[in-house]
């Protein structure tokens, strides 16, 4: 925890960004199970670093998987999952990834459009809650500033969940963004790399700063 402040980082791809972002004091490290995205590790490539990466509490990442997908990753040991969802996808699949995970273990991360707000339904089904910038092809990973508006409303509103703030966050924004928004759950991607699934060592040191 960094000044009261949980960091997760995400999109890792190589265990030297691991070990850095450990370093900089992240509270968890982000793996995406995700084929489209650039920074997509893979189950099978994750299970072959595993044993050299730092002991942080590690959130598996995908979007909308499959029962036989999400039952795979929770064997991993995963201290969370972090599941990208369309606003519209049936109550029964969502129900369902909590029943395999549990929901202290559930982040959704529902795509939002922006005049839609989280659903009272979901609020069930997990204690924590990740808001990304809307896109509407992408699942995060824009570099996109999110609506810090509508984040600040669902904590104010649902303040028995813990709530991430997401989307374009880095090191020449974060402060402010924290400022607007009373988060004290981020989640940073893009803004602190160099390419993407590259880590900058620099802008994590910068962002940590920014927080202090």
């Amino acid at each position: 925890m960094i000044a009261g402040i949980q960091v997760k980082v995400c999109g890792l791809t190589r265990i030297v960004d691991a070990q850095a972002a450990a370093a900089a004091g992240a509270d968890q490290l982000g793996f995406i199970f995700y084929p489209p995205s650039p920074r997509h590790l893979g189950i099978e490539r994750y299970a072959a670093i595993s044993a050299e990466l730092p002991r942080v509490a590690r959130v598996a990442v995908c979007v909308e998987p499959s029962p036989v997908d999400l039952a795979r990753l929770a064997e991993l040991g995963f201290a969370a999952f972090q599941i990208h969802f369309k606003a519209d996808t049936p109550h029964a699949q969502v129900a369902a990834w909590s029943d395999t995970v549990g929901a202290s273990r559930l982040w959704l991360a529902p795509k939002l459009p922006p005049a839609q707000d989280v659903r009272p339904e979901w609020l069930a089904l997990a204690e924590t809650f990740l808001l990304d910038t809307f896109h509407a092809e992408k699942f995060g990973g824009t570099g996109e500033t999110g609506d810090w508006e509508k984040f600040q409303r669902h904590r104010l509103t649902h303040p028995g969940r813990s709530w991430i703030l997401s989307g374009g966050l880095n090191p020449g924004n974060v402060r402010e963004a924290v400022d607007a928004t009373g988060a004290t759950r981020i989640d940073v991607n893009s803004g602190v790399e160099t390419a993407p699934g590259v880590k900058d060592a620099a802008k994590l040191t910068a962002l940590v700063a920014a927080l202090r």
